[in-house]
């Protein structure tokens, strides 16, 4: 069957697509000037399907699972960056390691039972009664999740752009020179960017867990930093690069899952994030603290 026969109802979901990996890129950033990397996303990202999937496993009260899909997140966030922190090490590896945790649990999780979140009918966390309901359309125009979308990413933006905290946490990120001022309030402010990364990482797994109620994506955490170190870490240049891979990922269905053309689909995304780095990011990703780095921006 070829792509002019299909159904295009399936390219809907690109805006649900787009907007989760849009947060992600903006928790990224939030990770990576708390000088934790942004790595991180992915794990807060994971932690946040568990909450979801377990408190409503456990309660079949969507509030409940949104207060712990939150608070999965936030506590990933505080342990991982604790962790970093405090031992000092490598924090791109230390946080790919630790995402590892909730994938290994969300994994065993979703291969246990059938989860009642991605199965019930008619779906939690829509506005019911619309004359979208049972539509192709209805993940769009009645999810409170999507429509918070650009409010969240414009307070990420402001907070980090045009605060006096956003401020100190950039300049903790591009000069390390002060982190020797006081290293308990720099402590503090690296931890609450990485649970500003958290926050926007839980309405990016509320659409997820919708869109993908069939398996649950990993690795778009990954594909978010890329997008977010070729940007520049600049929000909305990474924003835009984004809808690529976004695009990529809304094509799935239109190939076969197990033939060449699905997996080169399923890949796509991924790839596209590698071509990102290689044409738009030099010197963008954060140099090793030496006297020079401390000193010349180029380096930075």
């Amino acid at each position: 069957m070829t792509l002019a026969t299909q159904d295009w109802a399936a390219l809907a979901s690109f805006p649900l697509e787009w907007a989760a990996l849009a947060l992600l890129v903006a928790g990224a950033i939030y990770w990576e000037r708390a000088a934790l990397s942004g790595l991180g996303i992915e794990g807060c990202a994971l932690s946040a399907f568990l909450g979801f999937c377990l408190g409503y496993e456990w309660t079949g009260d969507y509030a409940i699972a949104v207060a712990a899909g939150t608070g999965g997140a936030i506590l990933f966030a505080l342990v991982a960056s604790g962790i970093l922190l405090s031992l000092k090490s490598d924090p791109a590896m230390g946080a790919f390691g630790l995402s590892l945790v909730p994938a290994c649990a969300l994994g065993i999780l979703a291969r246990s039972a059938p989860l009642r979140l991605l199965r019930e009918t008619p779906p939690p966390g829509l506005i019911p009664g619309t004359i979208f309901e049972g539509t192709y359309a209805e993940d769009i125009m009645v999810s409170p999740w999507v429509w918070a979308v650009p409010l969240v990413l414009a307070l990420a933006a402001f907070v980090m752009l045009k605060t006096p905290y956003g401020l100190r946490l950039r300049g903790y990120s591009e000069t390390p020179a002060l982190a020797r001022r006081g290293p308990w309030e720099v402590a503090r402010t690296r931890i609450a960017g990485a649970v500003l990364g958290a926050l926007c990482a839980v309405p990016a797994a509320a659409i997820l867990l919708r869109s993908h109620a069939g398996s649950l994506p990993i690795g778009l955490g990954i594909i978010a930093l890329a997008c977010a170190v070729a940007a520049r870490w600049g929000f909305l240049p990474g924003i835009l690069l984004a809808a690529g891979p976004a695009l990529l990922r809304t094509l799935r269905p239109y190939a076969p899952g197990d033939s060449a053309g699905g997996l080169a689909l399923a890949t796509a995304p991924f790839a596209l994030a590698i071509l990102y780095l290689i044409l738009f990011s030099r010197r963008a990703l954060r140099a090793a603290a030496t006297p020079q780095s401390r000193l010349d921006p180029d380096v930075l």
